[in-house]
């Protein structure tokens, strides 16, 4: 369709959210709280004895296994689980299931760690490290749902600390369970403050539960400790659009382009911005920028600043970035875009160019697809300007038929009438219009006819 002012902010809103936070499944790499750290792992090498004050204590006749197996647990645990599985029995104690899942875990094994942290846990529930180990395992192979129940089983059992609720906020968020993820990201932080980890997941939470002042506040923190993490500009940029600070907005996206670390992502983003402040200069710049350095990967995102500069009136601007991206979408554009491109063509010819030509290639688009909305709107235009109101007239009405062009159909109808001096009869498509797309900007058209009809109004 004809893109409206209005409608073109959506779109601005829309890509913003959409190219700047994971999806469920998708959050970012862990760093300071990842589970495979060094720091981590030298943790969990450290945890494989036995707390006999909450976990099943060793009788003597589990010492021997137990003085066995500790020297070869950081060498060859390999050797020590072969000397474990060697002894089990159905009466084994479970704090040697507890040991053998760690040492599977250790070695990568992560269906094994499940299978004999599931067994220690049968025999004794309330093993707070078979709890921990478990999710460990869970969260190692992306399995995030799984992982929630026993982080929350480790942190009833007493075990609540950085390390649990931070893995507990990461699988909330994975799984889109934004307050939840909320809730314990600020729990992590009441032991581990600094960690950036924790700082950058709560941010995302803030910006999903809507909390923007806040969100933008944490960025704040987040862009100073890694400003080169373009992520973070963007994402606040975000914020400050949500929260209806346009310029705040953009001034963090033309930072990151004037630093040479931006995307093809936020160029895009910025050029967008640039467009609904009707900057179209800037907007252009914007995009053949991002194009030029990071050309996109599918061609229908290429043409979305041609069809927004084509929406807004930028002629001239759209015609250039058509030239920049012409022969890079040739033969690459499914049915559906290729006849908004020769529409927004179309359009280009008919301001700039040969409108015969825009002509052609409109009456090609409507026999191909008599429902065409665009084109039919977009001739009549063109016979309306060569004063042709009778066939104008046709394309109009056919488009009112039309659910998703009706409201700019008869607006068309509405200027038609005007164009002829039938100030009256052009109230009737107007009001029409209305009552379908009711905006300023026809109530204003609206008042004005009728204030030309009633010149006491």
């Amino acid at each position: 369709m004809i893109y409206s002012t209005t409608y073109l902010y959506i779109l601005v809103l829309i890509a913003t959210v959409h190219s700047i936070l994971p999806a469920p499944g998708a959050a970012f790499p862990l760093t300071d709280s990842d589970p495979d750290s060094p720091a981590f792992r030298r943790r969990f090498l450290a945890s494989h004895g036995v707390n006999e004050a909450i976990e099943p204590k060793l009788t003597v006749k589990d010492r021997p296994l137990q003085e066995a197996i500790m020297p070869l647990i950081r060498t060859t645990p390999q050797k020590a689980i072969e000397l474990i599985e060697e002894e089990l029995t159905p009466d084994t104690n479970p704090a040697f299931l507890n040991i053998l899942g760690n040492l599977y875990y250790q070695t990568s094994d992560y269906p094994s760690t499940e299978i004999y942290m599931l067994r220690a846990l049968k025999k004794f529930p309330s093993l707070r490290r078979s709890w921990r180990t478990l999710a460990l395992s869970y969260v190692q192979r992306g399995m995030m749902d799984q992982a929630i129940d026993p982080l929350i089983k480790v942190i009833e059992l007493g075990g609540g600390d950085a390390q649990s609720y931070g893995l507990l906020a990461y699988a909330h968020l994975n799984e889109a369970h934004y307050e939840s993820a909320l809730s314990a990201y600020r729990m992590a932080r009441m032991f581990d403050p600094n960690s950036f980890d924790f700082k950058r997941g709560q941010a995302m939470c803030l910006i999903k539960t809507e909390q923007l002042r806040s969100a933008i506040a944490l960025f704040d923190e987040l862009i100073v400790e890694k400003p080169e993490e373009s992520t973070f500009w963007v994402a606040q940029a975000n914020a400050f659009l949500s929260s209806e600070q346009t310029v705040k907005a953009i001034a963090n996206l033309q930072m990151l382009s004037d630093a040479g670390t931006s995307t093809w992502e936020s160029q895009r983003m910025l050029g967008d911005l640039y467009l609904n402040e009707d900057l179209s200069k800037l907007a252009l710049d914007s995009y053949a920028l991002g194009y030029r350095k990071h050309p996109p990967v599918a061609a229908s995102q290429a043409v979305q600043p041609l069809i927004y500069l084509v929406g807004r009136r930028c002629f001239e601007e759209a015609q250039t970035f058509f030239q920049l991206i012409q022969s890079d979408i040739q033969g690459k554009l499914g049915l559906e875009l290729q006849r908004q491109v020769n529409t927004a063509l179309a359009r280009i010819e008919m301001r700039l160019g040969d409108p015969e030509k825009a002509y052609a290639i409109l009456t090609a688009s409507v026999e191909e697809d008599p429902l065409d909305g665009n084109s039919l709107i977009l001739l009549g235009e063109y016979l309306l300007e060569t004063q042709d109101y009778e066939e104008s007239e046709y394309y109009f009405e056919r488009a009112t038929a039309l659910r998703s062009f009706e409201a700019d159909a008869y607006i068309s109808l509405g200027r038609l009438q005007v164009k002829q001096g039938k100030l009256k009869a052009a109230l009737i498509p107007l009001r029409k219009a209305q009552k379908v797309e009711n905006t300023p900007n026809l109530q204003r058209y609206i008042e004005s006819i009728e204030g030309a009809l009633d010149p006491r109004r």
